[in-house]
């Protein structure tokens, strides 16, 4: 999948009031001489775990509980801080590289009240939070990137930061949005989110292999200055290898940008008929790599004491995506002291590696 070039510098060089237009014309050099950006990693490691690792569901609140949403009492920055500095980085690492995971899709932020697991002094400049107030005092994306990296898994960052937040007024406010997720952005919210995404792109660079962005809608970039281009110059500027989706909610297989994003969202909100959720029964548009996403644990992501399918159907349904031309992401509750796999997913997990893998080697 080739870029497309035309108006691309004049799209990024309006994005960058806070670095300065040199910093706008690296980010637009290094897209120009991107080319097509690999997907094959992706197939041949056939699956991955995704990683909700978000303020309310280690509270214990989704979509599938009642209440849906933690009231925001209940959300602090010194427990975030705490769950945060908690997170065993090097365990995890361990457990995935164990399970011979190909990439960890993993939580920078929440896509309703923002809590990002890593500093930004621009998301702070804007929004009026201290330092360890809203973003989390520990770099832990940095952390889990180095630890997986080291372990042969790559990571690849969750980010609703594009066009999110909007149950938490200041932090929406700051980045001058109007706290509707359906309509697109202003011109100068933007500016401030794709600011906010362009730090933590320069500062993670290749460590991290690709961005999965949420709640996104298809004008959400659609205007200049700061579009979709600017959005592929500031990841790609940062690293020309990166893997990008968009989850658009009403078609989880839509391309949402010809040319930028390379492989689908893929997500699901309930138990899904696996026999269903196949590439030839649904499949990925534009020419983008098919990905399809569930939760194995018996609530909803991240949340639960027990499996929801059987080993055979997780098996069945891998190497039936896999034989399609997909690739499969799931997720398995973890303990929010410390961000492990609950023993009985992460028995699972290898389980499911052991018969779509083959045995691990010695």
């Amino acid at each position: 999948m080739h870029l497309i070039r035309t108006g691309l510098t004049t799209a990024i060089l309006a994005c960058c009031s806070i670095w300065g237009a040199s910093v706008a014309a690296s980010d637009a050099s290094a897209a120009l001489e991107t080319g097509a950006v690999d997907t094959s990693w992706m197939t041949k490691a056939k699956f991955g775990v995704f990683m909700h690792y978000q303020h309310r569901i280690l509270l214990g609140y989704c979509v599938r509980t009642k209440p849906q949403f933690p009231k925001p009492a209940e959300m602090s920055a010194r427990q975030w801080n705490e769950f945060v500095d908690g997170f065993d980085a090097p365990g995890f690492a361990t457990q995935m590289a164990e399970a011979r995971v190909g990439w960890v899709i993993f939580c920078l932020d929440d896509h309703y009240f923002a809590w990002p697991c890593a500093p930004n002094r621009a998301f702070s400049q804007y929004t009026g939070y201290g330092p360890g107030q809203k973003c989390s005092r520990r770099d832990l994306i940095m952390d889990l990137a180095d630890a997986l990296n080291a372990k042969g898994v790559r990571l690849i960052c969750y980010f609703a930061g594009l066009n999110g937040y909007m149950k938490d007024p200041q932090t929406y406010e700051g980045l001058k949005d109007d706290g509707n997720s359906k309509t697109p952005p202003s011109a100068e919210s933007r500016e401030r989110r794709l600011a906010v995404l362009r730090e933590y792109c320069q500062r993670y660079k290749d460590k991290v292999a690709g961005w999965w962005f949420d709640g996104m809608e298809y004008d959400s970039y659609s205007d200049q200055p700061n579009d979709w281009r600017a959005i592929e110059a500031i990841v790609r500027g940062a690293n020309p290898k990166a893997v990008i989706a968009f989850s658009a909610g009403d078609n989880e297989q839509a391309c949402v940008r010809r040319g930028i994003d390379n492989f689908t969202g893929g997500d699901t909100w309930s138990k899904q008929e696996l026999k269903k959720l196949t590439p030839e029964k649904w499949p990925a548009q534009g020419g983008l790599l098919w990905h399809g996403k569930i939760y194995c644990g018996n609530i909803y992501h991240g949340l639960g004491d027990a499996n929801q399918f059987s080993d055979e159907e997780l098996v069945e349904w891998i190497n039936t995506c896999n034989r399609q031309g997909g690739v499969c992401t799931l997720d398995w509750p973890f303990d929010p002291r410390t961000g492990l796999l609950k023993e009985f997913g992460l028995a699972q997990l290898k389980k499911i590696a052991s018969a779509v893998k083959g045995p691990a080697p010695h």
